[in-house]
């Protein structure tokens, strides 16, 4: 098994600017779709089939990030888990406690099961599960 560099100065080629995209693997588009659209107001802003299967591209108006939801043809059958190595969790950045509470709202009123609103030592955070159970957060920062 490869061992880590050690810790040391940045030696990368450049900075990295920001995260462009997520790439996340779903059991059924049609119902992945529709959730993230509505739960999260994220726009379709492309959908390709390949020889694996499909991916539809969502973003929100602001262009912050985009996400792309895989249906793979040889999908193992197996649900996420937090517990496998790979993704834990994805979290997304809002701007205050106030726009925490009115998510909270929006998941009631849609519903959307979700955490009870927690402060965190790094900052407050709304948790939540897609249909896949994959584990999303709406963040504070602390300084926020």
């Amino acid at each position: 098994m490869p061992t880590a560099p050690e810790p040391g100065p940045l030696d990368a080629p450049g900075p990295i600017e920001a995260l462009h995209h997520i790439s996340l693997t779903v059991s059924d588009l049609a119902t992945s779709v529709p959730w993230y659209t509505h739960t999260l107001g994220l726009g379709v802003i492309g959908d390709q089939q390949h020889d694996d299967g499909r991916t539809v591209v969502l973003a929100p108006t602001s262009g912050a990030f985009v996400i792309l939801l895989q249906e793979h043809k040889a999908h193992e059958g197996a649900g996420f888990s937090e517990h496998r190595p790979g993704l834990d969790h994805l979290s997304f950045r809002v701007e205050s406690v106030d726009a925490l509470e009115r998510w909270r709202a929006h998941f009631d009123e849609i519903g959307v099961d979700h955490q009870a609103l927690r402060q965190e030592q790094f900052g407050a955070v709304l948790i939540f599960r897609d249909p896949d159970r994959i584990q999303l957060e709406l963040f504070v920062d602390p300084r926020a």
